[in-house]
């Protein structure tokens, strides 16, 4: 069994780049909203399994 440290650290991760993502998306000149709305939206489900 994988330690919750790690699966916790893991989702950390996860939120960081698909943070990082979406807000270099927002910044450039031709916006795929469907991108950044798809980066944002594993944003928040990763912090929801984060908080269980």
């Amino acid at each position: 069994m994988i330690p919750t440290i790690i699966i916790q650290i893991a989702w950390l991760i996860v939120i960081a780049r698909c943070g990082y993502k979406a807000i270099n998306l927002l910044n450039s000149r031709m916006k795929p909203w469907f991108e950044i709305v798809f980066y944002i939206a594993v944003v928040i489900i990763s912090i929801s399994f984060l908080l269980r």
